[in-house]
């Protein structure tokens, strides 16, 4: 059974700390031990990752409210710390940093689940030009109204104008700033809200296959 001491969760090894499809209120991280991910129904489990010391899970339920994509369950004796949504946000309010770092490592996972190359490329390329616009709105300081230029953004990323185009009128179908000739202007930051939670949601669905 595991025990928790404030932010801490002490944990024996073989503990499932949520299953796959969970509702999740909070992500973790690992201070020692190992952490054990997997998909799949009992009985045909695969495993997508063994996790250490400094690195972390179950982030996807505080960026958005998908399920649980996947089970997570103690490898070894481990002591974890609990981070709930509120010190989440004040956490991505100060660095936007930590949600980059979570989408690649969402995008290191997805590669591990077996799915169709064609699929798992297309997702992943939308998330790559989706985090490139986050970064260059958070180079300006996120001053509103703000307009992003989806020519330069496919010259960066060395994609062609109508794949950029056709990512960003994704996103814009969802509520997330508006496409005109060619430019994608996000009117403030409650865009740039939706835009990180349809980033999650595009993960999640992903990663669930």
């Amino acid at each position: 059974m595991a025990t928790e001491h404030r932010d801490e969760l002490q944990v024996p090894r073989g503990t499932v700390l949520f299953h796959e499809g969970d509702a999740g209120h909070e992500m973790f991280v690992i201070a020692t031990g190992r952490v054990r991910l997997t998909i799949g129904a009992p009985g045909y489990e695969r495993e997508i990752g063994e996790l250490g010391p400094g690195e972390f899970f179950g982030e996807l339920a505080l960026l958005s409210d998908v399920p649980r994509t996947a089970t997570a369950t103690a490898a070894e004796d481990s002591t974890l710390l609990v981070i709930g949504r509120d010190a989440f946000a004040m956490m991505v309010q100060d660095d936007l940093d930590i949600v980059f770092r979570m989408m690649h490592t969402q995008g290191r996972r997805l590669r591990q689940t077996d799915q169709p190359i064609h699929l798992l490329s297309r997702e992943l390329g939308r998330l790559r030009v989706m985090l490139h616009c986050v970064r260059l709105l958070a180079a300006e300081d996120f001053r509103f109204p703000a307009s992003i230029d989806l020519g330069a953004v496919a010259g960066d990323l060395g994609l062609r104008d109508d794949t950029v185009a056709a990512e960003v009128a994704a996103f814009v179908s969802q509520g997330v700033g508006v496409l005109h000739d060619r430019r994608w202007a996000i009117e403030g930051p409650q865009q740039v809200e939706r835009l990180l939670a349809a980033l999650s949601r595009l993960a999640g669905a992903a990663a669930r296959g």
